[in-house]
């Protein structure tokens, strides 16, 4: 919920859902469904740019654990656009 003052000072209520800022063009690091909105590469591509070595990421996993989190690097990505416009 979110309170605001109207211009009487007195607060009103919202049940406006709280959202995420649009994509932010200058992140270094994005996961797949960012990568998807930033550069409409879907997972499957990005796994296989990844092993081919055209694209950078790392995997954030705690010690032991199974599962993490793929991050891809942004820049790399951009790098890889650009050379495949030439």
């Amino acid at each position: 919920m979110k309170n605001s003052n109207d211009t009487d000072g007195n607060a009103q209520t919202t049940i406006a859902p709280v959202t995420a800022s649009p994509a932010n063009l200058d992140a270094e690091f994005v996961d797949c469904p960012g990568l998807q909105a930033r550069f409409g590469i879907k997972r499957s591509l990005a796994y296989a740019l990844l092993s081919e070595g055209a694209i950078k990421g790392v995997s954030l996993r705690r010690r032991g654990r199974i599962r993490g989190k793929r991050l891809f690097d942004a820049a790399s990505v951009r790098d890889f656009l650009r050379t495949q416009t030439q």
